[in-house]
């Protein structure tokens, strides 16, 4: 029998549970913040508490990122078109087109959001796969309710 000494064991106190590198991704795409609040959980459950404070900076500087680039869009969207919009009525495609035109910006920044939260801060921190992955039933409930309660705040 041969014992091969490069090969690395590891205990089950080396390995951390956190969400997979595809779960903040996913997340990123519907919100990029809440996919950034998913990895600051790993990095804090991990140790990395520096490096939470990074990740909040990238936020905070992204969400301006895109308010200029709504603003530089110069789209603008009235409140009663919003309101045919999600009404029983049928609002033709001109009506609809502004808000499918921020709909794309949207869905655009957040994929570039989350393309940085996980192949620039996941890799750094996280660069070999050492972890148990979380299960996500939880985050998407979370998401599922603060989504429904932000639709009837609004």
């Amino acid at each position: 029998m041969e014992f091969n000494e490069d090969k690395k064991e590891y205990a089950d106190d080396e390995y951390v549970d956190i969400y997979s590198k595809k779960a903040i991704f996913w997340f990123s795409i519907f919100s990029y913040t809440y996919g950034g609040i998913l990895l600051i959980i790993n990095l804090y459950t991990a140790g990395y508490k520096r490096a939470v404070s990074y990740v909040l900076l990238f936020l905070l500087s992204f969400y301006f990122l895109t308010i200029y680039a709504f603003q530089l869009s110069g789209i603008k969207l009235d409140m009663a078109m919003i309101r045919k919009a999600t009404s029983a009525t049928n609002p033709d495609f001109a009506q609809l087109l502004p808000m499918l035109q921020l709909m794309g910006i949207t869905f655009g920044l957040n994929i570039i959001a989350g393309l940085v939260l996980t192949q620039f801060f996941f890799k750094k921190y996280f660069p070999d796969d050492d972890y148990y992955p979380k299960p996500v039933l939880q985050p998407i409930i979370i998401y599922i309710i603060l989504s429904l309660f932000f639709m009837f705040l609004f």
